[in-house]
């Protein structure tokens, strides 16, 4: 696993504005300690701040893409709830609906690092 360089403040707010809204306290943390790492195991990567804003178009509001393998076999997305000051990382199911993962970075990670891509398909 390969650790990208801390994101900059500049890039952490260029994520909110493009957002609308103010990132998860572990979202600001994870991208301040890397902005996102890349696997060789299927070429899993979490995508960086960069990425994430060249691709935002692409996805509904409160929603960006966090982390995909194997050039979009699969893929995980945030989607931030302001409502419940909370957040959701989805995963697209096998009739293409996209169905919750988790609510936990800490957990995502945790279960990638445990059970490599694997253990982010259940």
């Amino acid at each position: 696993m390969t650790l990208h360089p801390p994101a900059s403040a500049q890039q952490l707010q260029q994520l909110e504005a493009a957002l609308g809204l103010v990132l998860p306290a572990d979202f600001r943390e994870f991208y301040a300690f890397c902005n996102g790492f890349k696997s060789a195991e299927f070429l899993f990567h979490i995508t960086p701040i960069e990425e994430v804003l060249h691709f935002k178009a692409e996805y509904q509001p409160r929603q960006f893409l966090f982390a995909e393998y194997g050039a979009c076999v699969d893929f995980w997305m945030v989607e931030i709830r302001p409502e419940s000051s909370g957040y959701r990382i989805l995963s697209q199911g096998q009739d293409g609906e996209m169905v919750l993962l988790t609510d936990s970075l800490a957990l995502f990670i945790h279960r990638f690092l445990q059970g490599g891509v694997f253990g982010l398909l259940d």
